[in-house]
């Protein structure tokens, strides 16, 4: 006896859920093994001494709040200038529109 097509349908489709399923676990699977370029490895050693720099560099570094604030202060104040401008011009642009429309 043959098979029916919505049966044919459902089966299809759940074998299909299963791949994707199947997708998913392999791909949080930390067993597999990857074939990577030899280049693009990380090697421990290195990978320890940059964590360590790194951890010693920010225990070294003071905190420069001032200047940081200033920074910021500076920052606000060239974004407003900016902003004023661009809304400036898109009105001048927008007069000109309609100059340009009523008058043409």
């Amino acid at each position: 006896m043959t098979e029916k097509r919505s049966d044919y349908r459902k089966k299809v489709k759940q074998q299909k859920s299963k791949k994707v399923l199947h997708k998913i676990k392999s791909a949080f699977n930390d067993e597999a093994e990857l074939d990577v370029n030899a280049d693009f490895k990380r090697d421990p050693v290195t990978d320890q001494t940059t964590q360590q720099k790194r951890t010693s560099q920010e225990k070294q570094t003071p905190p420069a709040t001032t200047s940081k604030k200033e920074g910021v202060a500076d920052k606000g104040l060239r974004l407003k200038r900016r902003l004023n401008q661009a809304i400036l011009i898109v009105l001048v642009l927008i007069v000109l529109v309609l100059l340009a429309l009523f008058h043409l």
